[in-house]
């Protein structure tokens, strides 16, 4: 009979081991490569199926696979979910005119305005939730698709999943001639799935009727023109790269030591103290007590040789603070502060000012994103037969009433009366005539010398206490100071004239 100390069994108990922790290393790794060849997917020169042509960048088929794998997590991702929302606030939040599309104040409608108030339009591409709809799906596929009819004056949007394949201009690959739509209508018709192909509006030359590729004919829709946007793209780049894509891999990385950190937690929080025994059947007899106590607050009978000893963790949590690095690379892969991202003032150092401004860098990529917004909207005017509107955007940060005020009151003697006024009413949003100039302000233009001659305006009237306003107290101030500048004078000139007489004396003395 083999015995615990049997060189056999542990061998093999060491065997075993060994092994266990061999597969632990193995997933370990596999888990790395995973990471790793996610975070290099599409990165590399690959073959596209653009009518034969060589894409560069990410194919269709990559840039469908990373949006079926952002998509979830923005709708339920903590992190990516904040990101999108972020980019929308700022890139939209603050609102955005085009010229153009203003109610007349009289007579009919313009065409830029009833192509801009078109129902459909609104709830396709103008309206405020088409624009947070428009910057999610940026976020997700990195590729956004507008479908403009110049006869019916409409706009809709494809989704990029219904983008099948692209057709691009041979001498110069990365410019897009024609997208491929394939789609379910899904009105239960005998034949609910259609394809399409629809020229784009960058493309100004002769428009067929149809393509066909691998033996198949596909119809082209000419009343229907692409106005696409494709961000983050490379020179030499035919498709566009999603905004989620950069920080992906940091955001899931930063769940799982969250995720970890609460098993974590929750085991410091189980096990709080331990025995120690000097002897086997005392741990087995602990082992029995200690099972079958589920109380709060219980009292310990020690036998002699046991000794009871809290954790050096006990009372003390998990460190979360310490995977803000993590989220921090996350953040500067979406252009967004790690405080905002984490909506955590602590991640900033609980700085006034880190809270309240936005970081110069992250403010430069938000305004070239409202840039290219900006353009997206004058194209799709464009491709409806419209002028190119100019597209303005409210800036991102309101400034500070107070400091706004000190400006106006640093800038006042180069505005005249009604300016000064103006500016004021406007940033107090106040609603006034800025020509109706009042006494006080008329004052600051007159000479000095009739400004100090003009009554206050508290003048004569009690303060309550039995004595005169502020104004009077100013006027009776300036007396006293007068009369005492006239004393001070006079002393000194009777000082200097009564040491010239000392010196005379002296003098007439010798």
């Amino acid at each position: 009979m083999n015995t615990p100390e049997d060189p056999v069994i542990a061998l093999v108990e060491a065997y075993q081991a060994s092994k266990s922790e061999i597969t632990e290393l193995r997933e370990s790794l596999e888990t790395v490569r995973a990471m790793m060849a996610f975070e290099d997917q599409g990165w590399a020169r690959i073959a596209g199926a653009a009518a034969g042509e060589h894409l560069e960048g990410l194919d269709l088929d990559e840039v469908h696979d990373i949006a079926e794998k952002i998509a979830p997590r923005v709708a339920a991702g903590a992190l990516p979910k904040r990101a999108v929302d972020l980019h929308s606030g700022f890139v939209w939040g603050r609102g955005c005119h085009i010229v153009g599309t203003e109610k007349p104040k009289r007579g009919r409608p313009s065409k830029d305005r009833s192509f801009f108030i078109d129902k459909n339009n609104q709830e396709s591409v103008f309206g405020e939730s088409a624009q947070e709809e428009l910057q999610r799906a940026r976020f997700i596929s990195g590729n956004v698709l507008a479908a403009v009819n110049p006869k019916t004056q409409r706009v809709n949007r494809i989704p990029f999943n219904q983008i099948v394949n692209v057709k691009v201009d041979p001498d110069f690959p990365e410019n897009i001639i024609a997208y491929c739509r394939e789609w379910d209508t899904q009105d239960g018709s005998a034949k609910p799935v259609r394809k399409r192909w629809y020229y784009t509006h960058r493309y100004e030359g002769v428009r067929q009727g149809s393509y066909t590729a691998n033996g198949e004919t596909i119809t082209v829709d000419r009343d229907i023109t692409i106005v696409d946007l494709r961000a983050n793209r490379q020179v030499g780049h035919v498709l566009g790269v999603p905004d989620g894509l950069a920080g992906l891999l940091w955001s899931e990385s930063y769940g799982r030591i969250i995720t970890y950190g609460e098993t974590v937690q929750e085991s410091l929080a189980k096990i709080l103290y331990k025995v120690t025994n000097k002897t086997s059947q005392g741990v087995q007899s602990t082992g029995v007590k200690i099972a079958g106590f589920g109380g709060h607050g219980g009292t310990a009978s020690m036998a002699e040789g046991q000794e009871l000893t809290a954790v050096s963790t006990a009372g003390r949590g998990y460190d979360f603070a310490s995977a803000r690095p993590v989220a921090a690379m996350a953040a500067a892969a979406w252009n967004v502060s790690n405080m905002d991202l984490l909506n955590d003032s602590s991640a900033a150092g609980s700085s006034y000012g880190s809270a309240l401004a936005l970081v110069g860098g992250n403010r430069n990529a938000m305004l070239l994103m409202q840039k290219e917004w900006g353009n997206f909207y004058k194209e799709i005017f464009e491709a409806a037969g419209l002028e190119r509107p100019s597209v303005v955007f409210e800036p991102f940060e309101e400034p500070d009433k107070y400091r706004e005020m000190q400006a106006i009151t640093l800038g006042a003697p180069a505005l005249s009366d009604e300016e000064y006024r103006m500016k004021v009413l406007d940033t107090l949003d106040i609603v006034g005539n800025a020509g109706d100039i009042p006494e006080t302000l008329k004052m600051r233009s007159q000479p000095e010398q009739t400004a100090a001659q003009q009554a206050a305006p508290d003048q004569g009237q009690s303060n309550g206490t039995g004595g005169g306003g502020q104004g009077a107290n100013d006027q009776r101030s300036d007396g006293i100071g007068e009369n005492l500048r006239h004393e001070m004078a006079l002393e000194a000139l009777a000082e200097r004239i009564e040491s010239a007489v000392g010196r005379f004396e002296g003098m007439s003395g010798r």
